[in-house]
């Protein structure tokens, strides 16, 4: 045999490509020319990876053959109020993720806490494990080595010391398997993850080890490795569980029955119950904890802040706890081991270094406030999904927000002939034929709603004037006709709250509180519903209807209705000496016979499907913090137009709500437009009113109407006790007669002064958030005319 060895036996073959090349090399231009590589080699474009933001220079611990960059969507979750040892307040959580909905859920999840009082969070120990392992000759050798290295801890921790200031051996535990030896170093590592540190120290002490004769032995011992895979490193174990690798924080929070049931939509029993069962499959399918969603929360964050990725297997590792109270439900999150840190890895990176800051998880014992970040909102998270698993959201969250469903959304090139065909066959005029359509341009300034929710959306929303070419039998005419496509209330609901966001502050942490109970929930349906109604007292102030159409699965509401022409007054919001005294008599007469018709059916109308959030005292009351906060907004932002002394008047209106809101919910309520102003009403030349965009209609006083239009439309100059009273009895004795019944003209007066109370503290106080991101001519006349009306109310 020739030293070259046998000829026969197969060689090792080489790569048939090149290797990557610039190997080492952290330049930008090794990244373009290992990118240009990858190109060529897998015949693929890359163009996404053509620029990237990253200084290729900065990267060389954490990345090799560097090409570019992925981007991944960062939603901010929250707020979520917290009570904890190493934060306090309310916090916003970045989350890196693609999952559609999980970032909605979080938010909702810290609504209900924080609307209860807060997450309460304790960061209750750090630790990080490094366990090389040592092979002798014999298991008696083992065990010598395992009796005696615990006596060296000392001379270990001066070893450790000689490697890291930051890392601190607190113990050492051998556990002998046969002739091996596991030897679990433990470790504290301040603000960082330490794994890399720990691993660096632990070789160092191993080192030390080996030069000991009394340790090594002579000849006992064969060989050692760094690590034995007993540490649980990027792996879920039950040692972690129970131990902790990394840091062991907790959170718990107390939910009230009423949050349970308003914003996370299911009842105590339920969450509990439905819970128990989640828990009981977790015990029967072995799963390490027990919890609903953490690995998501941990994974996102983690992502969003440069931490090891990889580390999520062991700190997803929860137990939730569900407990049922009194009062409501205790829940608690324990996170065993959160492998986090604030500093090293991937913290230093511009993006990630941002979001630590904006956590305020920079600097000295950040780390821990990290851990307690996150384990508060892994507990608003499991809260959220448990309670749309046990209530049947789950699904329906996940189609409407996630990725399983693409939406159809209603287009214009729909509103073709047999649309129109159809419409018009609804009014009363079967067998027509639309021979022609055509985008008209008569002017109509579209709904404050509309307006702003056509910025944030991608679908078409508003107004669209169409003239159609109608034939009957031998006869044709054009037909104008106005097509109103409505958003979604959710979309609304998005519009005015990146309005708040843009407020910033208590605004913004505020409206997220309360945004359900602002009049928004339902605003797609109702104003469908509202023109599906048949009773002459309604259809003859309102404009002609030929058609609703819905399709929920589309997100499409659309109506079509009478474009209104041969107005005297039309969209006169910016005209504010328009309203004639002859204008407002015939508004206030024909708003008595609207009022008429849900006057006295209060229970009826409650039933209704599309009313939606009714306001009422209890509401009003506990949303203290959000008229505040508007009020607070309003001065600061516009102080020309909110005075010193309408901010202070404002706020003592705000104080005593919970004395005076109640006599409006005890007052005589019904149907109100709840938008009745100039940029919504028109006067018909034959005298009548037209009341249009009715989407925020509600139970209410009808004095509410008779404030708003006061307001909006008076002239400044004839703001005065006499005109305001003729007014008032106008629109009240209209009340009378149509409803049929007597009302006592002081508990009307009196109602009306809480009307423009009510308007001050709500209604203003929104549309001074819209005045923040689009001009309104209008509002400091309508501001100035509403403390006119409220001083002569009280002076009267």
């Amino acid at each position: 045999m020739s030293s070259g060895g046998n000829p026969d036996r197969p060689r090792p073959s080489r790569p048939t490509g090149r290797y990557v090349p610039a190997r080492g090399i952290h330049t930008e231009s090794a990244r373009l020319q290992r990118l240009g590589w990858l190109r060529s080699t897998t015949r693929t474009s890359l163009d996404s990876l053509q620029h990237t933001r990253l200084d290729a220079g900065k990267l060389t611990g954490n990345i090799e053959g560097f090409v570019g960059t992925v981007e991944i969507p960062i939603g901010i979750a929250g707020p979520l109020l917290f009570c904890g040892e190493n934060v306090q307040g309310e916090i916003y959580a970045p989350m890196a993720t693609t999952e559609g909905a999980l970032v909605s859920s979080a938010t909702r999840g810290a609504l209900a806490v924080t609307m209860s009082g807060g997450v309460t969070t304790c960061a209750v120990s750090q630790a990080m494990t490094r366990a090389p392992v040592f092979a002798f000759s014999r298991l008696s050798a083992a065990g010598r080595f395992a009796a005696a290295i615990p006596r060296h801890l000392d001379d270990l921790r001066t070893a450790v010391r000689q490697v890291s200031q930051h890392a601190e051996l607190v113990s050492l535990e051998p556990v002998v398997l046969g002739r091996t030896v596991h030897l679990r170093f433990r470790y504290t590592t301040g603000d960082a993850a330490g794994q890399n540190m720990t691993t660096a120290c632990t070789w160092h002490a191993c080192q030390w080890i080996l030069q000991q004769p009394d340790l090594a032995g002579e000849g006992e011992l064969e060989s050692f490795i760094i690590e034995g895979n007993t540490s649980g490193d990027k792996k879920a174990s039950s040692q972690a569980m129970g131990e902790g690798r990394g840091i062991r924080v907790s959170a718990d929070c107390l939910l009230s029955a009423g949050v349970v049931e308003r914003v996370l939509k299911t009842t105590p029993d339920e969450l509990v119950t439905g819970y128990q069962h989640i828990a009981a499959g977790a015990v029967h399918s072995g799963v390490l904890g027990s919890n609903a969603n953490t690995a998501n929360m941990v994974a996102a964050i983690f992502t969003a802040t440069g931490q090891d990725i990889a580390c999520v297997h062991e700190s997803g590792v929860g137990q939730f706890i569900l407990e049922r109270t009194p009062d409501g439900v205790y829940a608690s999150m324990t996170l065993a081991g959160l492998a986090i840190g604030t500093v090293g890895g991937g913290t230093h990176l511009t993006t990630q270094h941002e979001l630590l800051e904006t956590m305020g998880c920079t600097g000295r014992r950040s780390a821990a406030r990290l851990a307690e970040i996150i384990a508060g909102f892994a507990l608003a998270l499991d809260l959220s999904t448990v309670s749309a698993a046990v209530s049947g959201q789950f699904a329906s969250a996940h189609e409407r927000l996630g990725r399983n469903r693409p939406v159809r959304w209603f287009g214009l090139d729909e509103l073709d002939a047999a649309f129109f065909e159809s419409a018009l066959g609804h009014s009363a005029r079967p067998g027509v034929k639309v021979t022609g359509v055509e985008a008209s341009h008569i002017p109509m300034g579209p709904s404050v709603l509309s307006e702003l929710t056509s910025r944030t959306v991608k679908k078409a929303v508003g107004l669209f004037p169409m003239q159609l070419r109608v034939a009957d039998g031998d006869a044709e005419e054009k037909l104008d006709v106005m097509v109103k496509v409505k958003p979604t209330d959710r979309e609304v609901m998005k519009m005015a709250g990146l309005a708040a966001g843009l407020c910033g502050g208590p605004v913004a942490t505020h409206y997220r509180r309360f945004e359900q109970r602002l009049g928004f929930v339902g605003c797609d349906v109702r104003e469908l519903a509202l023109y599906e109604q048949t009773d002459t007292r309604f259809t003859s102030l309102v404009p002609r209807p030929y058609r609703t159409y819905r399709d929920d699965r589309r997100e499409a509401y659309v109506i079509v209705m009478e474009c209104l022409g041969d107005m005297e007054l039309m969209d006169t919001s910016e005209r504010p000496r328009a309203w004639s005294r002859r204008h407002l008599d015939i508004a206030l007469r024909d708003l008595g016979q609207l009022h008429s018709l849900w006057y006295g059916k209060e229970p009826a109308l409650r039933r209704m499907p599309w009313i939606g959030h009714v306001p009422n005292a209890s509401d009003m009351v506990e949303m203290k913090d959000l008229w505040l906060a508007l009020a607070d907004h309003a001065a600061e932002e516009f102080p020309e137009i909110v005075v010193a002394r309408h901010h202070a008047r404002l706020l003592s209106c705000i104080a005593t709500i919970d004395h005076w809101w109640p006599q409006i919910e005890a007052m005589p309520r019904t149907l109100v437009h709840n938008d009745f102003n100039p940029r919504n009403l028109a006067i018909r030349a034959d005298g009548r009113l037209c009341a249009y965009d009715w989407e925020l209609a509600t139970l209410h006083i009808p004095q509410h109407d008779l404030a708003e239009l006061l307001c909006t439309a008076l002239d400044p100059d004839d703001i005065n006790a006499a005109t305001v009273a003729e007014l008032s009895e106008t629109h009240r004795r209209s009340l009378e007669t149509h409803a049929g019944t007597t009302l006592d003209r002081a508990q009307w007066e009196c109602g009306y002064r809480l009307a423009l109370k009510d308007l001050a503290v709500n209604r203003f106080g929104l549309y001074f958030v819209a005045h923040t991101v689009r001009h309104y001519g209008f509002l400091e006349q309508w501001w100035r005319n509403l403390w006119a009306l409220i001083d002569l109310s009280e002076t009267a």
